[in-house]
């Protein structure tokens, strides 16, 4: 039997979660709990980021900026780095899973030039439950994948197959080429249920769109 302490290794609960971390701003993207997010580090303040990360709890927190003002939405998500490597050219290529979503409180710069910050995962402690939501998941698949052929990409449905319906929720959002504030949106929605909502509601109002444009245009 394994180790108690070697599974913990693979395993976040609670107790867990820093209060304080370091932010990685992303513009326009997603991270969801459960989804999986690679990242290519090359600019060296987020290298450093990355490196104190490993030396600690291997975590960061992913954020949108709101604005070109060096604002931030109040609302990110917790990475954790499960794997990466180090390039020949100086980048770190690694791989997130989120983990929690967090309310950012402040931020201070480091002297290294990326910025830390407390956080609050109080409103969020659902994040951390593995309870699988009862989703129709063809219906769903189906959805995003009318949503992918009108913006001329495709999704592999066999990778899809092999996900469990948390991964899946998390997986298809974070793919889709939705705007910031939509992926904001998801992001916030308060609890599973919510997020099925608002995704099916952003998925109907983009097809409708779509499906409208032409006629609007004669």
């Amino acid at each position: 039997m394994m180790d108690e302490s070697i599974k913990k290794i693979f395993t976040t609960t609670k107790e867990d979660l820093p209060q304080s971390v370091p932010i990685f701003p992303l513009d326009n993207v997603l991270l969801l709990p459960f989804g999986k997010l690679p990242l290519n580090i090359f600019e060296e303040r987020y290298i450093q980021m990355t490196l104190d990360s490993l030396k600690s709890h291997r975590m960061i927190g992913v954020i949108q900026p709101k604005n070109n003002n060096n604002e931030l939405f109040t609302v990110g998500c917790l990475g954790k780095i499960t794997s990466y490597i180090e390039t020949p050219d100086y980048r770190i290529v690694l791989n997130l899973e989120g983990v929690s979503r967090f309310t950012l409180e402040n931020r201070d710069l480091t002297t290294k030039g990326y910025y830390q910050a407390n956080v609050s995962y109080t409103n969020f402690s659902d994040d951390l439950n593995f309870l699988e939501p009862n989703i129709d998941r063809s219906e769903l698949i189906q959805k995003y994948t009318n949503y992918f052929k009108m913006k001329k990409l495709e999704i592999d449905k066999d990778v899809l197959s092999e996900t469990s319906n948390l991964q899946l929720l998390s997986t298809l959002a974070m793919l889709a080429p939705f705007n910031k504030i939509d992926k904001q949106a998801i992001l916030e929605a308060t609890n599973i249920k919510e997020r099925i909502n608002t995704i099916n509601s952003i998925l109907d109002l983009n097809t409708f769109q779509v499906i409208n444009t032409p006629n609007q245009l004669n």
